[in-house]
């Protein structure tokens, strides 16, 4: 083991450049060749660290930069560079891609040759075919020629193939269907009927030194514009390609009245809807807080596990339970209001219903939080405080206006912030509960007057009723970092972290 010691740094980054290479080449397939090759350049230098001596501790940090890379810093990067593309419905492939794809495609000229057909088998299995034209010439396909073989009739063999019999004929034709035999000329043997084959020629012919793609049947010129093939006449061929449009999303966002109508209103509400639930959750986890910390009162201990509960059950199952609950038609919350009051509210039909139930609901799943900070600041402030200030004859609220709020507010500061940016950026409770609707009604968008901006940019991207649309949802996904990372730097602020340190000698 001792004779290893001194091979095991070499042994770790081979290791490291092994998996480094791996996900290198998958990047690069993903990304691009440079997004490979850099991260590659990035792996092969963090190996040469750590089998240089004096760059231990690089050994242990190595994975964690590698992971990091992976999962944090890359698709912030990828979302960035998608922003400003138009990568969506319509423009998924390259241009490369898009245009092998239409270089495939092939139309059946005017007076073209056509050709009755026999299937030959071998022994082993394999096919030949022969063809013969309306002169009784029969052919073979060789080196992209069709090659004369003999007139008159098929022969019933021809160089150890068979003919297959008329009976087991068709029975061979599925696999003919999509056979495209390349010929002389950019035309093509395929299958018109199925009795015969014709010549085909190619649609469309990419001419690089112009970047146009000429288009044979019409004999127009077609070039790339807005992500399509445009012919003269402003026809776009489908279909597009992703190409860079700049900061064409970012003007849609605040300029297009079918993007920045449904933006502004999610916007404004997702602002309210953080604001308002962390407000109310804290409030009520607070009240709840104090009355645990009263010394009077008794059964402490189940109170507090009674009101653990909805945190102890996954978030998922509870947000399920509560969509049965708040049931229109079959629930239980609108069983009991019918029998008692009278009434049935409808829950996920009206704006206003389904917003109260997303309060509701996200109190029963954020107060158990709440009130353990508050409850856990309030034993951390100093009882002589307390007993000073009914020295002085200070009453119960005096004392939780002057005493409790400052000091707690202190502690549980940076706490509130950051529960505001989970609660801005929370998909769960919005996406399972009320999926984002009702829709809005006057806006002819994807958006539900209760999506927030986090669930309303997944509906553009993968649920999007004319198609996905990544380039916009990349767009507002770049926002709403924007607006957390500013939440972050307010909350460093709050807690001091950018306070320089302190040191006494």
């Amino acid at each position: 083991m001792n004779l290893l010691m001194p091979f095991l740094p070499i042994i770790y980054a081979g290791i490291i450049v092994a998996i480094g290479t791996f996900f290198s080449y998958i990047l690069s397939i993903i990304a691009g060749f440079v997004w490979g090759l850099i991260f590659f350049l990035v792996v092969f230098l963090f190996a040469l660290l750590i089998v240089h001596p004096k760059s231990y501790p690089w050994r242990y940090i190595v994975p964690s930069f590698l992971l990091m890379f992976m999962f944090m810093i890359y698709p912030i990067i990828y979302t960035i560079q998608i922003a400003f593309t138009n990568y969506g419905t319509g423009h998924i492939l390259t241009k490369t891609q898009v245009i092998e794809q239409l270089e495939k495609e092939t139309f059946l000229p005017e007076n073209t040759q056509n050709f009755e057909y026999e299937i030959y088998k071998a022994k082993t299995g394999e096919i030949l075919l022969l063809f013969r034209d309306k002169s009784k010439n029969i052919y073979k396909i060789e080196d992209k020629k069709l090659i004369k073989i003999g007139e008159g009739d098929f022969p019933k063999e021809y160089s150890n193939y068979k003919i297959v019999p008329q009976t087991q004929k068709y029975g061979e034709i599925s696999k003919l269907q999509n056979i495209k035999i390349e010929l002389e000329n950019d035309t093509f043997l395929q299958m018109s009927d199925l009795n015969t084959f014709s010549i085909y020629r190619q649609r469309y012919k990419y001419i690089s030194t112009e970047d146009v793609l000429i288009d044979n049947l019409t004999g127009e010129k077609l070039i790339p514009k807005n992500g399509f093939f445009v012919r003269p006449n402003g026809q776009e061929i489908l279909p597009g390609f992703v190409t860079n449009v700049g900061i064409e999303n970012f003007i849609r966002l605040f300029k297009d009245e079918r993007v920045s109508k449904p933006f502004l209103r999610v916007f404004i509400w997702n602002v309210l809807w953080a604001t308002l639930t962390t407000f109310i959750n804290f409030a009520f986890g607070l009240f709840l807080a104090l009355l645990m910390n009263d010394k009077n009162l008794e059964f402490k201990g189940i109170y507090r596990t009674l009101l653990i509960v909805p945190w102890a059950i996954p978030s998922f199952i509870s947000l399920l339970i509560w969509v049965g609950l708040l049931n229109t038609e079959v629930g239980v919350v609108n069983r009991i209001l019918l029998s008692i009051f009278g009434v049935k509210i409808p829950w996920f039909l009206e704006t206003k219903w389904a917003r109260l139930a997303l309060f509701v609901v996200n109190l029963w799943l954020g107060y158990p939080y709440a009130m353990t900070v508050c409850l856990g600041s309030l034993q951390s402030i100093p009882e002589e405080l307390y007993e000073a200030a009914k020295v002085d004859g200070a009453s119960y609220f005096q004392q939780l206006k002057t005493i409790t709020l400052p000091l707690l507010l202190t502690a549980i500061g940076p706490l509130i912030v950051g529960t505001f940016a989970f609660n801005f950026n929370n998909f769960n409770v919005i996406y399972l509960l009320t999926g984002g609707k009702p829709p809005m009604a006057d806006v002819s968008s994807v958006a539900g007057t209760t999506d927030i901006l986090i669930s309303y940019t997944y509906k553009l991207a993968f649920e999007g009723g004319r198609g996905q649309d990544y380039g916009l949802a990349a767009t507002i996904s770049i926002i709403v970092f924007l607006i957390v990372a500013l939440l972050s730097l307010l909350n460093f602020w709050i807690s001091g972290m950018f306070k320089q340190e302190v040191r006494y000698e």
